[in-house]
């Protein structure tokens, strides 16, 4: 009965001492994963593109670039003011004198704008806002994605950090193995 019960406290002190290492190598990596400055210094090319990814897609840095690009490229579409008058009623107020177009044409607009919402609550969709749906429905899910990638890239221990790691576990190993041996050899003496 002593010789299992000791057996049980040693089992329970070599589970203790597990769970305290395995505590201690998580506190590690944490340690190592938010050290931000030592990866800066250890690789600042690789750690500014990645933060500097990540931080482009994660603000909506394409959608951004599209719309830049579609303002350089086609100017008219995208200052162009949407018109809700019909085009023989524009015609017609091209006729009237400039000073009275404008009070009549806001009056025309404002009325027509109001009868747009009441008998037909959303527009026909055309091929621009069908592409831009597209487009968002698309880099939202790819950009999410390439961001979740570049900001666990920008949050994993280096490479460098686990050998040093490996190699002090190897000495720790080699160490208790001599003390074990040491042990050993002195009980056989005795």
């Amino acid at each position: 009965m002593a010789q299992s019960t000791a057996e049980a406290r040693q089992e329970v002190e070599n589970a203790r001492k597990g769970v305290e290492k395995e505590l201690d190598d998580l506190t590690r990596a944490t340690r190592e994963a938010l050290d931000i400055p030592a990866k800066v210094r250890r690789n600042p090319v690789r750690t500014a593109g990645l933060a500097g990814g990540a931080a482009f897609l994660l603000l909506g840095g394409p959608k951004r670039v599209a719309r830049a690009t579609e303002k350089r490229f086609f100017p008219k579409r995208v200052y162009e003011r949407d018109r809700a008058l019909p085009k023989n009623v524009q015609a017609t107020m091209a006729k009237l004198d400039p000073a009275q177009r404008e009070v009549v044409e806001a009056h025309l607009e404002r009325d027509f704008a109001a009868y747009m919402k009441k008998e037909h609550p959303s527009e026909p969709a055309n091929a621009r806002q069908s592409i831009w749906k597209t487009y968002d429905l698309l880099i939202g899910i790819v950009g999410a994605a390439a961001a979740r990638e570049l900001v666990k890239k920008l949050f994993e221990v280096p490479q460098e950090v686990e050998i040093e790691h490996i190699e002090e576990k190897g000495e720790a190993v080699a160490e208790a193995e001599a003390r074990v041996a040491a042990a050993k050899s002195v009980a056989k003496k005795a």
